[in-house]
């Protein structure tokens, strides 16, 4: 595996390879602590290659565990510690792991083996000769599985094999700087692919991971004061976080002297952002990218110029990177023709996934090989093309982007269903301008409970934490007497998000 090697690589070098806080790593202790983990694996599962659960967010540790079990040969399957406890055990259950590497106090029940913090410490102190590179995750070897949000209200499992991330790595590289080394941004969960930009990148590039984790974020001050001393060139992460340190006017050039670059994915990148980076930061080029997790991480990519900023379209999601080959589709599997003309996107290339874990009906929905061998998939995402350059127009279906993470809608209201006194739950999305800012739910009570509505919210958010991570609970929460229904005879959302607007639910 291509990142692997570059590891061994570098550990021949006093190269940082992870700054976490007070934490530091080099290349050569990263290598050495994660050939420790894979040397633990193989000696304690044997033969046994499930896959490795790491439950946890930005721990120092979670990077060994997760280069150690590829390793060994294993996959790994990351739970952030925002996934609530029974949606984490859901998960843990389907992949049926041997090992669960236990950074955050979940106590799963079963059989498998729990490491805590402390038994990974010890594990990861350990002197351990190099792992064999026969021994690693190779070809189509699956190297992890994400769980995103599922219509039926279970999480559903998306699996990346080496050869995947190997096609992501290489159509990518060239969006980087052409220098090795320098500093990347390491702020997104391991269980959001966009991850990749920095892990699997950013190490076969020589960088510094520098960490900023969800407490910093919370925290103006103690932000700022970290990315002043990070020595960034490279900022990767989704618009929303760029929005979020840009209503500082702390956050320009002379915070980040060195930056270079800012390549966000993962959602809508706006005009506003966009106005606002060029403004603060005139020397750092603005690429924005766009992919799926089915296709590994990003299959787009465009450098924004003034001229783009200018245009009232919105702004590209880019050109395909090189090993992907897009096609726009009509509703009856014909590709479209001409400019302009809108299509689902069918993205084709070595960068799409074996399907979905464990789901055969899913994958055949989605998933398929087209009569030259190549593998695709459906995105349900409507594009158009203009220029060579491809602008997203939307979902052909009920699934979105928030926050940076992709949520079905169906999947937080079975969840909400399951909440006391719920009878039926309805959930719209809300637009700030090019980007679903929040969610508002619509809720019809098996009977009358007495509270007023702010009570209510409250009582329903704190309750619906049991099942959902925050970002996919409600902003708002609203109760209504009865649904109104559309000439299908299903519930007419596209009235209740104009009811939502006029503040008459």
């Amino acid at each position: 595996m291509f990142m692997l090697e570059k590891l061994k690589e570098y550990a021949r070098t006093p190269a940082v390879a992870l700054v976490n806080g007070e934490e530091s790593l080099s290349y050569r202790e990263l290598d050495a602590r994660s050939d420790a983990f894979a040397a633990w694996l193989r000696e304690n599962c044997g033969e046994d290659r499930s896959p490795v659960v790491i439950y946890g967010e930005k721990e120092t540790g979670f990077l060994c565990c997760l280069l150690g079990a590829l390793k060994s040969g294993r996959a790994y399957v990351p739970v952030d510690r925002a996934v609530p406890p029974d949606r984490a055990a859901r998960i843990a259950a389907e992949v049926s792991p041997r090992v669960i590497v236990d950074f955050g106090g979940f106590a799963p029940e079963g059989d498998a083996l729990v490491l805590d913090a402390g038994a990974v410490g010890e594990i990861l102190a350990q002197d351990a000769p190099p792992a064999p590179r026969e021994g690693w995750v190779s070809g189509e070897d699956v190297v992890y599985i994400l769980f995103t949000s599922g219509s039926t209200g279970q999480p559903k499992g998306v699996p990346i094999t080496a050869d995947n991330l190997e096609s992501f790595c290489r159509g990518v590289l060239p969006w980087y700087p052409r220098e090795e080394g320098g500093v990347v941004l390491h702020q997104i969960s391991y269980s959001f692919d966009v991850s990749g930009c920095a892990v699997y990148v950013g190490l076969s590039r020589g960088m510094t991971l520098f960490t900023v984790d969800k407490e910093m974020t919370r925290e103006y001050s103690r932000l700022f004061e970290a990315l002043g001393s990070s020595g960034l060139t490279l900022w990767a992460s989704t618009p929303s976080f760029a929005e979020l340190c840009v209503q500082s006017e702390r956050f320009r050039e002379e915070l980040l002297p060195e930056l270079g670059e800012f390549l966000f994915c993962g959602e809508v990148l706006t005009h506003t952002l966009c106005d606002a980076l060029a403004e603060r930061f005139p020397r750092a080029r603005v690429v924005n990218t766009y992919g799926p997790t089915e296709a590994t991480v990003l299959v787009t990519a465009a450098e924004i110029t003034p001229e783009m900023r200018r245009n009232s379209r919105s702004i590209p999601i880019g050109r395909p990177i090189e090993g992907a080959l897009l096609r726009l589709v009509d509703g009856e599997g014909r590709e479209v023709p001409g400019e302009d003309a809108p299509g689902e996107l069918h993205i084709l290339g070595p960068s799409v996934g074996p399907g979905y874990f464990g789901r055969p009906d899913l994958t055949e929905k989605a998933f398929y090989t087209d009569p030259s061998g190549l593998r695709g998939y459906r995105t349900g995402d409507l594009c158009c093309r203009r220029d060579g350059l491809y602008y997203y127009q939307g979902r052909i279906d009920n699934q979105l982007k928030l926050s940076g993470f992709r949520v079905e809608v169906e999947d937080v209201e079975q969840n909400l269903q399951k909440l006391p006194n719920v009878a039926r739950a309805a959930v719209v999305p809300v637009w700030e301008g090019e980007k679903v800012g929040y969610l508002a739910a619509f809720l019809l009570l098996q009977e009358p409970d007495g509270l007023t509505p702010l009570k209510r919210a409250i009582r329903m958010k704190k309750e619906a934490a049991r099942f959902l991570p925050g970002y996919m609970i409600p902003r708002k929460i609203l109760v209504v007497e009865s649904f109104p229904l559309n000439v299908n005879g299903k519930i007419d959302k596209k009235e209740l998000a104009r009811r939502l607007e006029e503040g008459t639910p």
